[in-house]
C-alpha cells in the first residue's frame, strides 16, 4: 500500500518554463511568502523519481496557467497528496472542485495578479496553514477519484461512444 511521506511547506510549480505558464507569478509570490519554500521543478533538473519525491514532500501544486487542455502535473499532484491550487479556467474550471480554485481574475495577467496579489497570498497561506484539515475532509480524495474517473481513464470516452451521453 502507498505509504505517504511527511509534507513539508513546499509550494512546487510543477510545468513547463513558458510564457502562458506564467513562473514569474510563482517566483514573485516566493519572494513574499519567505516562511514556504517554492521549487520550479524545471530548474531542478530532476529524475523521475526525484520528481515524484518532491510531489509527495509538497503541500501544493500552484499553477496559474493562462493554457492548460488536460493538466497532468496537478493530477500528480493531488495522487500524491498535495493540493492543487488552481485558477477557475481553461480545463480547470470543469475538472476541479471549487475548493480547489481561486478566482481566475488574480492571474489572468500580470498587471491583473497585481491587484489581486494579496488576496492570492492570503489564500495561499490558508492552504498552507489548513493543509491537514483539507485532507481529512477527504475533499483530495474525491477528486482525484473524480479526475481519474472522467479524465484519466477511457470511461468518460466509453460513456460517450457506447452509451451515447
Amino acid at each position: 500500500m502507498f505509504e505517504p511521506k511527511p509534507k513539508e511547506n513546499i509550494i512546487l510549480f510543477p510545468h513547463r518554463i513558458a510564457p502562458e505558464k506564467q513562473v514569474r507569478i510563482f517566483k514573485d509570490l516566493a519572494k513574499e511568502l519567505t516562511e514556504y519554500e517554492f521549487i520550479v521543478c524545471q530548474e531542478q533538473n530532476l529524475s523521475k523519481s526525484e520528481y515524484h519525491d518532491l510531489l509527495e514532500r509538497s503541500k501544493i501544486v500552484f499553477s496559474a496557467n493562462l493554457q492548460e487542455t488536460l493538466g497532468i502535473s496537478c493530477y500528480e499532484g493531488a495522487l500524491a497528496g498535495a493540493l492543487p491550487m488552481v485558477p477557475d479556467r481553461l480545463s480547470y474550471s470543469e475538472m476541479y472542485s471549487e475548493e480547489f480554485k481561486y478566482p481566475s481574475e488574480w492571474t489572468k495577467s500580470w498587471r491583473s495578479y497585481q491587484k489581486y496579489k494579496k488576496l492570492l497570498i492570503s489564500e495561499i497561506v490558508i492552504w498552507m496553514s489548513r493543509y491537514d484539515e483539507i485532507v481529512a475532509s477527504e475533499k483530495l480524495n474525491k477528486l482525484t477519484t473524480f479526475l481519474h474517473e472522467n479524465y484519466f481513464s477511457c470511461n468518460g470516452l466509453k460513456r460517450v461512444l457506447f452509451d451515447g451521453e
